[in-house]
């Protein structure tokens, strides 16, 4: 307790220690000293800055107006590398505070029979829109750009998806995958084009999956041919699923005049799995069994039918009937 009620003291003491280091004559000399070290310093450096340095600036370069038929065989040069030459505080400017906007390129201007030109003149026009009137531009790398292209055919064809679905146990596709867009354009030669009718999406394994997703999925490359777009969106639609019973009578849409159809039981159980959402939907509308006359002549001598559903939603999965298969009786009605 007596330690802390002495902690005041000690500080007291320790602030007056400070206080008279920096009152000691040697202190105030050495900051006086330090103080014009700064200011000799800082005139240094502004004459410097004043002198006339070279320095390399990178500008990116933005190619619009691509005609669609028209694909290049190179990459196009991303950067142009500028040689410029000015104060060394314009050139700060330029290096830390500074974004510069790409250089335009507008290749319907410049295109030629099977290659695209950008002269340096017009590279350096796109420069000097940038930089002051006071820097000079000493060089520039590449000094031109050339590419090489070929006018290349177009087809648009559907994409097929390749995607295998493992759902959480409970979980099921409610519906068929959506792929946005469904189609995308081919560019390439007539006869190459002539031999593709598709393109699928590459391989992607989806486990445990318990709602519906959405991703984008590159497309499998084909030698020789260039998409658009190379990638699509893809829905997977993802539901949980529960048990639905309906009952359902066997029908015969084609019984001839003066036939009566009789079947034991009259009547079947059709259990299916739906998704929860769509539960109260599915009816016994939606589902049918519904069997040709001809199918009955054919098994009359056995009186036994196998039953398979002839209507069924998409939605609803795994589709059960109770019987399998019904005993029946064909009767001709009397004049």
């Amino acid at each position: 307790m007596n330690a802390w009620l002495d902690r005041p003291i000690q500080f007291k003491s320790i602030f007056k220690t400070i206080k008279g280091f920096f009152h000691r004559q040697s202190w105030k000399e050495t900051l006086i000293f330090l103080f014009f070290i700064l200011l000799a310093l800082g005139f240094w450096v502004l004459q410097n800055l004043q002198q006339e340095y070279e320095i390399e600036i990178l500008f990116p370069v933005k190619y619009t107006n691509l005609p669609e038929e028209m694909r290049s065989t190179d990459d196009f040069p991303q950067e142009i590398a500028a040689k410029v030459r000015d104060k060394g505080l314009i050139l700060i400017n330029y290096t830390w505070l500074r974004f510069f906007n790409p250089v335009e390129v507008n290749l319907a201007d410049i295109r030629k029979e099977g290659s695209i030109q950008v002269s340096r003149r017009t590279i350096e026009a796109g420069i000097a829109k940038q930089i002051l009137s006071s820097t000079s531009l000493l060089n520039i790398e590449p000094q031109t750009i050339t590419v090489d292209y070929t006018e290349f055919q177009h087809n648009d064809v559907p994409v097929e998806v390749d995607i295998a679905v493992s759902p959480e146990p409970g979980f099921q596709l409610s519906g068929s995958m959506i792929v946005t867009p469904d189609k995308v354009r081919l560019f390439a030669d007539r006869s190459k084009l002539d031999s593709v009718t598709s393109v699928k999406t590459v391989f992607t394994d989806l486990r445990k999956i318990k709602q519906t997703i959405e991703l984008k999925i590159r497309l499998q490359k084909i030698a020789g041919v260039q998409m658009e777009p190379a990638e699509v969106t893809v829905t997977v639609p993802v539901e949980e699923f529960t048990e639905k019973k309906i009952i359902l009578a066997v029908t015969c849409n084609d019984l001839p005049a003066g036939y009566t159809l009789r079947t034991f039981p009259s009547s079947v159980e059709v259990v299916c799995n739906v998704p929860i959402s769509r539960f109260r939907e599915l009816s016994d509308n939606d589902i049918e069994i519904q069997i040709p006359f001809h199918e009955f002549e054919l098994r009359q001598n056995d009186g036994k039918i196998p039953l398979y559903l002839t209507k069924q939603p998409l939605w609803a999965i795994r589709p059960v009937i109770i019987p399998e298969t019904i005993e029946f009786i064909i009767e001709q009605n009397s004049q």
